[in-house]
Parts: C-alpha cells; sequence; structure tokens
C-alpha cells in the first residue's frame, strides 16, 4: 500500500510538472533569444538592401546589434546552429577600425553551427575568417573579400596561394578561376 501511494505521487509530480508553463527547450520550434536575433538579421540585411543607404545609421545599427550578441554570449543564451549563424552574420558586420576581432569571434561562432550541423554556415566560416584576415593585414584563405577601387574597379584582396580549391569546395567557396571571373564580370569583361 505504501508503495502504490509513492508511486501515485511521483505520477501525480510529473502529471503537474508536463502541465507547467515549461522554459524553451531544444525541442521548441522558437525561443525569445532565435526570436531576438532572427529580427536583428532581417534589420541588418533590410539597411543593406535599401537604395538610400545611410553609413550612419547603419553604423549605429550594427554597433546596437553587436552590444546584444554581447550580451547573449556572455549570458550563455546563444547554443543553437542557426543562433549561432546568426550571431555571426551580426559580427561579421562590425567597422574594422572598431572591432576587428569580431570577425574572428563570427568566424568561431560559425564554425560551431558547423559543427552542430548547419552546413548552409560553411560559407560564413570562410568570409568570416577571410575577413578577419584580411584586415589584419594578412591574405586571405578561400577568397571571399574583394572591394572596388576609387575609379570603380573591383579586385580580390590577396588571396593565401597555399590553398587549394578542394580546400574552398569544403566551405562552400567556389574555385579561385571562377572567383576571377566573377571580379571581371563585375568590371564588364
Amino acid at each position: 500500500m505504501r508503495i502504490s501511494f509513492l508511486v501515485s505521487l511521483c505520477v501525480f509530480a510529473l502529471f503537474l510538472a508536463c502541465i507547467q508553463e515549461r522554459p524553451y527547450s531544444k525541442a521548441d520550434k522558437t525561443s525569445p533569444v532565435s526570436d531576438r536575433l532572427a529580427e536583428m538579421v532581417t534589420a541588418d540585411q533590410r539597411l543593406r538592401s535599401d537604395d538610400t543607404l545611410d553609413y550612419g545609421i547603419v553604423a549605429e545599427t550594427d554597433r546596437l546589434h553587436r552590444e546584444v550578441v554581447f550580451e547573449l554570449l556572455a549570458e550563455g543564451a546563444i547554443t543553437e546552429a542557426t543562433d549561432l549563424h546568426r550571431a555571426a552574420l551580426i559580427l561579421q558586420h562590425a567597422d574594422p577600425s572598431s572591432c576587428r576581432e569580431c570577425y574572428f569571434l563570427a568566424y568561431q561562432l560559425a564554425k560551431r553551427a558547423v559543427e552542430l550541423g548547419l552546413d548552409n554556415a560553411r560559407g560564413m566560416v570562410a568570409g568570416c575568417l577571410d575577413r578577419y584576415l584580411v584586415f589584419s593585414g594578412k591574405p586571405q584563405k578561400y577568397g571571399t573579400q574583394y572591394n572596388q577601387d576609387s575609379v570603380g574597379i573591383w579586385y580580390l584582396f590577396p588571396i593565401d596561394t597555399l590553398t587549394s580549391d578542394s580546400q574552398r569546395v569544403v566551405w562552400n567557396v567556389p574555385p579561385l578561376d571562377s572567383l576571377k571571373i566573377e571580379i571581371d564580370l563585375l568590371n564588364g569583361h
């Protein structure tokens, strides 16, 4: 009798635990952190696609978004692959004069997202590492970073010649010849 009472009590306690409001778990489809990061990424992309791009507004928005990402990282709240990828996207838009290390952190976050199974973060891994290297005065590894000079000619930043096309493919970067063709097309050739 005493054992059946204890079993009944345990079953009742489990029942109560199941019907109470639960915090976010990995099985849930969304979380406040995911929602906030998704909103910031949407705003980030919207700002950059606007024909009337205001660099002052972009810089201030980027700074505010970075602060949120840093706070969430400090709290240990960014753990899911998609959220790591979103955080990397936000950080890789930092101004190199104020936060070059943000690119390396973005690289680490994107790489962790890939390790957790998010294959579409592979390009972000390559891009963030290349951006960090370029703004550290070193040749980029994969060839994802290019720019336009003062007369409007597009060019690739210097590339590490030891990186093979097979290494590029692993991180969803086209072969070097294809990258050079893309630059030629941008220049109207």
